[in-house]
């Protein structure tokens, strides 16, 4: 572990949670957005990106909340990891990246997704990410202004929870 690994880690919170999951641990493989899973969005594109050695997959998704400019879209990273532990790593890695030295926890903003979540400090949720069982979802909004990303991070977790959809 690096120096800047470990105090990100100290910084949140890493050995509280790291690991542990609010339902019984669930192994979710081939997760994947359909264009029909969320009714209020509309996917655009999605690519599959290279995964590091916690992850099975990564997937980018781009969508367009119906009631919004087509040029304000919502971006959901999917990374399928190998465990909840990988996921959380994986979390740690992706909040690193953030310009802030800590996110609030979701639940403190109203919004309760995952087993673990962060979100921005402004008062229009544009970014969020969370893990639930051996899945983290990052989502940010491409516009400073909105749209909101609360909704999506529902969604998202729903069909997290319910994988397998039903046939």
């Amino acid at each position: 572990m690096t120096e800047r690994e470990g105090s990100v880690k100290a910084s949140y919170r890493f050995a509280e949670w790291a690991g542990r999951t609010k339902e019984v641990h669930r192994d979710i493989r081939h997760f994947v957005i359909n264009s029909n899973d969320l009714e209020k969005y509309t996917l655009q594109e999605h690519e599959d990106l290279p995964p590091s050695d916690r992850q099975r997959r990564i997937v980018r998704y781009i969508f367009n909340p119906a009631d919004e400019d087509a040029r304000r879209r919502l971006i959901a990273t999917v990374f399928e990891c190998h465990s909840v532990r990988d996921a959380h790593e994986t979390l740690i890695e992706v909040v690193a990246h953030y310009m802030a030295p800590y996110l609030p926890r979701c639940e403190t903003k109203g919004l309760e997704v995952g087993d673990i979540c962060f979100g921005g400090h402004g008062p229009v949720s544009i970014n969020v990410i969370f893990a639930r069982f051996n899945i983290l979802i990052e989502l940010k909004s491409t516009s400073l202004d909105g749209p909101e990303v609360d909704e999506l991070a529902r969604g998202i977790d729903f069909l997290i929870v319910n994988w397998p959809p039903p046939f």
